[in-house]
């Protein structure tokens, strides 16, 4: 049966598109790009360290980065303690970011800050997103959630993205004008800052198995009208709910629930890898949204924990004897890709990394590195006149031990390619149906190489093909010979082969 794709835009980091018996182009991933230092963490109450680093998108085209921040200062009741805040940092283009004043929270004697979270909050992390639902009421366009370890995940919502409160309304859970979350349970302490009353959360770890310590993701899916969640939790072989998660048998992995309304959600399952079905490593931070050219396709650049035992190798890296006193010094840290075609259920995952550690210095290849942001701006190239880019960010810790964030790039569509070599490969699809005039091509070539394209109309042996295509470009119109153009098989179950020589194919869409 012939897939429907519409024109939605098709990559090629997976088989869903492809007909593995017939292609013999290999599948290429394409590694970040490290660009310049933008930012640098040096405010008082960002003294230790920033992560969970996570990306909105206002309706006015300005990028707000949300992140945790470590200081050591005084508690409310005056205790000494290391205190944990939420931060927002902002930028109109993705290269040039500033710290707003919001003047909500004030830090010992410094009262302006660009925290959002009150004085009494001290998080663990926060996810925050801009609800897509068409039916969301503007006063709660902006939705966040924060989990803690072994507690609850609970929710927020905004009309601005700076000014959170409580969600969904406990005085109307308790008047009986909404029903509670399908695993809510009340806490003695506000996670929202309020000393006065408790909280009903969304999600408990005591009934659901998660631990909701690193970052949750959340967001509307679009395509399946869908509040679509991915947690962090552990398991030990096939027991989902280990009694101690610090046993050392314990694997970290992410796990999926969806939700109507953002309240009541499905019980986590466990997200399953395509044609790789154990968990053979450890993944959290599972920086998972959707692609923003294709959001039918979900995207992922999860956080990969090892945890070596202590040999010649570490000795050899910079600072060891600070790794030997230093908690979880032989665990390090990298991060992978992964996409999912089914709303996050299933997913192809690529066992080499998309971001490393990079070249050894003092505080680096260590636990905490690769954290990548959740989100990725689409930025001008440095060469005036040549495509855009995807610019992506994670934070690291400089020479001097000082947290500042990196901007990397990735060619827009990108993370993987099917490649051709010069004597030539041959990218052969499953069959599909299309709604479109024009094929575009996201593709690149040498100046020898090219690629020739061919739509096959399986019903009636039809075909339409192109002489040789050569260049470098994200959004190539396809011309066919004999003036035929794919408006003539729209909406036919066709084939498309693509002959490729020293050249790469990332994309394509019918417009």
């Amino acid at each position: 049966m012939a897939i429907d794709i519409g024109n939605k835009r098709e990559l090629f980091f997976d088989d869903y598109i492809v007909d593995k018996e017939k292609t013999t182009a290999a599948v290429e991933l394409c590694r970040l790009q490290k660009k310049e230092k933008v930012f640098t963490y040096d405010a008082h109450w960002e003294q230790l360290d920033t992560v969970y680093q996570n990306i909105v998108k206002t309706p006015e085209g300005k990028y707000r980065m949300y992140y945790k921040s470590h200081y050591n200062g005084p508690k409310p009741d005056g205790a000494f303690a290391l205190i944990r805040r939420i931060c927002v940092i902002e930028s109109d283009d993705g290269i040039h970011w500033t710290r707003p004043v919001l003047g909500i929270t004030p830090i010992e004697d410094h009262p302006d800050t660009n925290i959002i979270s009150g004085f009494y909050d001290y998080y663990d992390n926060m996810f925050v997103y801009y609800d897509e639902n068409p039916d969301c009421p503007p006063e709660d366009k902006y939705k966040a959630i924060y989990g803690g370890w072994g507690e609850a995940l609970f929710g927020y919502k905004s009309a601005d993205g700076i000014h959170f409160r409580f969600y969904p309304d406990r005085e109307k859970i308790e008047r009986g004008e909404m029903a509670p979350p399908k695993y809510g349970v009340k806490l003695n302490y506000p996670p929202v800052g309020d000393r006065d009353r408790p909280s009903t959360v969304l999600v408990s770890t005591m009934e659901s198995g998660c631990y909701f310590d690193s970052l949750n993701t959340m967001f509307y899916d679009k395509v399946n009208k869908k509040y679509v969640l991915f947690v962090r939790g552990f398991h030990i072989g096939d027991d989902l709910f280990p009694d101690d998660p610090d046993d050392p048998r314990a694997v970290r992995d992410i796990r999926r629930m969806e939700s109507e309304d953002m309240i009541h959600f499905t019980h986590p399952e466990l997200i399953e890898f395509i044609d790789d079905p154990g968990y053979d490593y450890q993944l959290y931070a599972n920086a998972i949204t959707p692609y923003y050219r294709a959001p039918h396709i979900l995207i992922g650049t999860p956080t990969r924990y090892i945890a070596r035992d202590w040999c010649t190798g570490f000795e050899e890296l910079t600072n060891a004897e600070d790794r030997r006193d230093r908690g979880r010094g032989t665990s390090l840290n990298d991060a992978i890709f992964m996409a999912s075609h089914d709303g996050g259920k299933t997913w192809k995952r690529y066992s080499e990394a998309i971001l490393t550690s990079g070249p050894e210095q003092k505080y680096n290849w260590m636990y905490g590195d690769c954290y990548p942001c959740v989100g990725m701006i689409e930025t001008p190239s440095v060469t005036p006149g040549t495509d855009p880019e995807l610019s992506l960010y994670c934070k690291e810790h400089d020479k001097d031990g000082v947290t500042v964030l990196y901007r990397y790039t990735l060619r827009v569509d990108g993370f993987a390619a099917r490649v051709g070599d010069f004597a030539g490969k041959t990218l052969v699809t499953k069959p599909f149906v299309y709604d479109g005039k024009e094929l575009e091509i996201n593709f690149a070539s040498s100046a020898v190489g090219y690629m020739k394209i061919k739509l096959i109309n399986t019903e009636s042996g039809e075909e339409m093909y192109t002489t040789e295509i050569f260049g470098d470009s994200i959004a190539r119109r396809v011309i066919f010979e004999e003036g035929k153009t794919p408006e003539a098989f729209a909406g036919k179950p066709v084939v498309m082969e693509v002959e490729m020589h020293d050249a790469k194919i990332y994309s394509f869409i019918f417009r």
